[in-house]
């Protein structure tokens, strides 16, 4: 994650990306829905469900991102022109979320974020 992004931004820019995070991840069950096929309806609400928590929480957040576009990608070119305006807000907030990372409020920055290293003086 680190080679991805130089920074995990604080403050007010962590913040947004924390609202983008957990918005992306709320409209995930409306991809879920908008694949109503029997067959795979049930896949689709787990795969959502799956991607909503682990996007509140931060971790793989660029990968995890991705996998939205592709969810949402796949409903788009199976379904037609039904629900084309949800699926392309989806999958524009997606893309936005991996381009720009996840924010220093995320498991991500606790794991791949800068590093402080202190070297201490044992001369004597």
């Amino acid at each position: 994650m680190q080679r991805l992004y130089s920074m995990f931004p604080a403050g007010r820019a962590g913040a947004g990306l924390l609202i983008l995070r957990v918005v992306v991840a709320l409209q995930l069950p409306a991809v879920s829905a908008c694949c109503a096929r029997p067959a795979m309806a049930s896949w689709m609400e787990l795969l959502a469900q799956g991607l909503a928590v682990l996007l509140c929480i931060g971790i793989l957040t660029p990968l995890l991102a991705l996998l939205c576009v592709v969810m949402a990608g796949f409903c788009l070119f199976s379904l037609g022109q039904v629900f084309v305006p949800v699926l392309a807000i989806v999958m524009a907030n997606a893309v936005v979320l991996a381009l720009l990372g996840p924010g220093a409020y995320s498991l991500d920055a606790k794991f791949f974020g800068r590093r402080l290293i202190v070297q201490s003086d044992t001369r004597s």
